[in-house]
């Protein structure tokens, strides 16, 4: 029997990957999928909704990559130097992935990774094991510790409620404080 979902998702993920999210709707969505219209109603209440599951999976992917691309044994500043080249490449070249910036979405992505989507980010947990970890390895008081990783707690705060939108500029400027962050930890 036909899995309808998995062809309603295989191509969203397509559409969405060759026309971005302002210039995708519904119709060419099933239309792909070789489903009628009110099907998609049967699994999804909005394109919104199905951005978002196609949007979660397609960061999970790439952020897996990255994960096997990089060498995490390098120095910290080299680390994140890596991450960022890696993270803005992958993004620019990504119809899905820039949308993180875009106004069409970028609330209902960052309300996402904000909340209820932060306890199943395995790439945030991932990277706040590896900031424990470098931590770990220095000469750092429990209570630096606590603090440095508040910090790294704020940044992804910023990085789950700010945009290019809200401030020109952002993705670089994040990126140099994140940078000079670590760089001036463990150094």
């Amino acid at each position: 029997m036909r899995d309808k979902k998995n062809d309603l998702d295989q191509a969203a993920y397509e559409v969405f990957s060759e026309n971005g999210y302002k210039n995708t709707n519904i119709s060419a969505i099933v239309k792909r999928a070789g489903i009628a219209v009110g099907s998609f109603y049967n699994f999804y209440q909005s394109k919104e909704e199905i951005f978002l599951n196609v949007y979660v999976k397609e960061n999970d992917r790439v952020r897996n990559q990255l994960i096997e691309q990089i060498d995490w044994k390098s120095e910290p500043a080299t680390v994140i130097d890596q991450l960022f080249d890696y993270t803005l490449q992958a993004i620019s070249n990504n119809k899905i992935l820039n949308e993180w910036n875009k106004s069409n979405i970028s609330k209902t992505l960052h309300d996402y990774y904000s909340g209820a989507g932060v306890k199943s980010y395995n790439f945030h947990h991932f990277l706040l094991k590896k900031f424990e970890e470098w931590l770990n390895k220095g000469n750092f008081s429990e209570e630096e510790k606590k603090k440095v990783l508040k910090v790294y707690s704020l940044i992804y705060y910023i990085d789950t409620h700010l945009s290019e939108r809200d401030f020109d500029g952002y993705n670089e400027t994040l990126g140099v404080l994140v940078k000079y962050f670590v760089r001036g930890l463990f150094s």
